[in-house]
């Protein structure tokens, strides 16, 4: 028993060929710039590590420092 596959309208084909596309060109650039992130995440892993262990040393400093960003954050926009 085999089951065949539906025909697709014309333009349910192009929509499926486009996202099939999509998808190529993003793995691609993915492929890309893997070299070039490579060397940042021990990077971004040491900075969330010493962001981590300074929130639980100090809490309140850390919730004071995140408010005053938040502040400057908002008066650019």
């Amino acid at each position: 028993m085999t089951v065949e596959a539906p025909e697709l309208s014309p333009e349910q084909d192009r929509i499926n060929r486009a996202s099939e596309n999509i998808r190529a060109m993003a793995g691609e650039i993915k492929e890309e710039l893997k070299p070039a992130t490579r060397g940042l995440e021990p990077a971004a892993y040491r900075l969330s590590e010493n962001l981590r262990r300074m929130t639980i040393e100090a809490p309140l400093q850390s919730l004071a420092i995140a408010f005053l960003l938040g502040i400057l954050i908002a008066r650019r926009r």
